[in-house]
């Protein structure tokens, strides 16, 4: 069994003591080379392998404004009746394309057409008692020119003439005095009898101007009756070739009273995309510029539409106007109410610019590399950037960066401003000694 030594008290604490210096040693070490990793590597430090790509200038580049929409109905039409009545006849259904001015539905017409009658009857039995043929235009008329009121003006000449021979005659008292009295007697009875026609006939004219507005009105309702589509006129001289039914909310039989919706209508072979812009963008959004935009349906699918109308306000609370494109939908692939992503293609410009891989991001800071030869050794120098519009794994550089420029597109997380670097290549051996040596490599 082997014996046991006892360390002596002293000797404990001494090897105590060189291990914690030792550990402080370990430490101080450890603290130091934490801090020689974050600072600057000094100018022999070995260069970083990287590959490079130059920044390009794109002459026609297209300038963008981004937006969100929906697709409308070209022109939406919401048909209900004038008159109440019950349905007799529908024509179309939902989802059947219709002309304008097609008939949709009738409303029971009996009762309008007897009205249209009577009002023509009335008319008509006036007009017949003034002996016309028809209601004078002119609201000037001469009723003097009726026959009633001539028969009463030819009786009044008659015995204006009467009256003359008379008065002579009794002048001469050549006639009994109850003969001149008599014959002053007709003559007054005349003249009183031509105002009195001339009133009645200015009273039948006026009756028979009534019946033929009545008339109009009941042949205006025996016209509504029957439920047209529109037209097809819509502002700006344009016109709708076809509409579609987009609901259909009436049946036969049912007795409709005056303004119920029975059809809605809307023309899809053009379609409206409407959509915000906020007011930042005003001075580049102009009429007739091109809005290219994707639906769901189709995925990447392209499509597009011209500019024809801008909201002339901006909206307080959204700080966004509205823009409106016609888009041509000939296939009818597009539907009113779907949801669209877009941009609305504004200048071509001269830009610079860089791929989108050669971009690092820090703490809202973006910055690039760009190399340079440096007494013949290849360097890589930190810029910071704005990045602006991107086009496919491109990215504009507003500023910062030249055309032939060449930039770091991979390796940057190790490098610093000054960097040396050398080219990736199958074997890569050291550092590049200048920028054609770099270039071989």
């Amino acid at each position: 069994m082997p014996l046991l030594t006892r360390t002596p008290r002293s000797h404990q604490f001494t090897a105590c003591a060189l291990t914690l210096a030792g550990i402080a040693t370990l430490v101080a070490l450890g603290g130091c080379s934490k801090g020689s990793a974050a600072a600057a590597p000094t100018s022999g430090s070995a260069p970083v392998t990287v590959t490079l790509e130059p920044a390009v200038e794109k002459t026609d580049f297209q300038r963008y404004v981004r937006i969100v929409g929906s697709l409308a109905a070209y022109e939406k039409a919401t048909l209900s009746n004038r008159v109440t009545g019950t349905v007799q006849k529908i024509y179309v259904d939902m989802g059947v394309v219709v002309k304008p001015s097609q008939k949709l539905a009738e409303i029971e017409s009996q009762r309008f057409r007897m009205a249209v009658e009577q009002a023509r009857q009335v008319q008509q039995e006036t007009l017949a008692r003034l002996v016309l043929k028809e209601i004078p235009t002119d609201e000037t008329f001469n009723v003097d020119n009726t026959s009633p009121v001539q028969k009463a003006l030819a009786d009044q000449s008659a015995a204006k003439n009467k009256y003359d021979r008379a008065e002579t005659l009794y002048k001469q008292q050549l006639i009994k005095d109850f003969e001149w009295l008599d014959t002053q007697a007709v003559y007054r009875i005349a003249q009183t009898q031509v105002q009195a026609t001339r009133d009645e006939a200015r009273a039948l004219l006026s009756t028979a101007r009534e019946a033929n507005a009545v008339m109009a009105m009941r042949q205006k309702d025996l016209d509504d009756s029957i439920i047209y589509a529109p037209d097809g006129q819509v502002p700006h001289g344009d016109s709708v070739s076809n509409y579609r039914v987009a609901e259909r909310r009436v049946s036969v039989g049912e007795y409709l009273r005056e303004g119920t919706t029975l059809f809605v209508l809307v023309a899809d072979d053009k379609l409206k995309l409407q959509a915000r812009v906020p007011e930042g963008e005003l001075s580049r959004v102009r009429l007739g510029q091109t809005i290219a935009f994707n639906v769901e349906a189709y995925g990447t699918r392209a499509f597009s539409g011209k500019i024809t109308a801008l909201d002339p306000t901006v909206e307080p609370a959204s700080r966004t106007f509205m823009v409106e494109a016609t888009v041509d939908n000939p296939e009818h692939l597009l539907r009113a109410g779907s949801f669209v992503q877009g941009r609305i293609l504004t200048e071509l410009q001269t830009v610079v610019m860089v791929p989108v891989d050669s971009l690092t991001s820090f703490a809202g800071v973006t910055k690039l590399f760009v190399t340079a030869d440096d007494h013949g050794t290849l360097k890589a120098h930190q810029v910071e950037v704005m990045p602006g519009q991107q086009e496919g794994n491109l990215v504009e550089i507003p500023s910062g960066v030249k055309p032939g420029d060449r930039i770091v597109t991979s390796g940057q997380t190790k490098l610093f401003d000054g960097s040396p670097v050398q080219l990736r290549t199958a074997a890569t051996t050291g550092p590049a000694t200048s920028s054609t040596q770099a270039e071989r490599r």
